[in-house]
């Protein structure tokens, strides 16, 4: 299963969503976009939360959406309702929304301390467990 996470710059939740998601479901892909991505690193909080669980993001460089990437996603997650309004109409059927399984939008942690970092990482987690419950079946 190909799973596209998209937030807004790919700096902080997308990137993390991703690395956490393949380390936890080794047999998936998982990518990670943004609606304006910069081709700069992941902002150091998240680098320091993945850091934490023994994850390296060091080598991640932000990326903006391309519609290769519409193409290659079985499932599309948007990390907020403004975003899959955004990308309304580009991915059909394949978005797939946390707070439509029982979970929640994930608010960007941008410019906040470790702690905001670490509770965004945390629900990440939970988010994507429900999700990929959900989707496994």
């Amino acid at each position: 299963m190909n799973i596209l996470y998209i937030c807004a710059g790919n700096t902080c939740r997308s990137p993390m969503a991703q690395y956490y998601s393949q380390g936890a479901f080794p047999g998936d892909n998982f990518r990670s976009r943004g609606l304006y991505g910069s081709g700069g690193p992941m902002s150091p909080g998240a680098l320091e939360v993945l850091d934490q669980d023994g994850l390296d993001g060091r080598g991640h460089v932000s990326q903006t959406l391309q519609e290769e990437d519409l193409a290659w996603a079985d499932w599309i997650v948007p990390m907020t309702r403004d975003i899959q309004d955004q990308i309304r109409g580009l991915g059909g059927n394949k978005v797939f929304g946390f707070w439509d399984q029982g979970g929640s939008e994930i608010p960007d942690p941008y410019g906040g301390d470790g702690t905001v970092y670490q509770i965004t990482y945390d629900l990440l987690k939970k988010n994507i467990h429900l999700m990929m419950e959900t989707l496994e079946g």
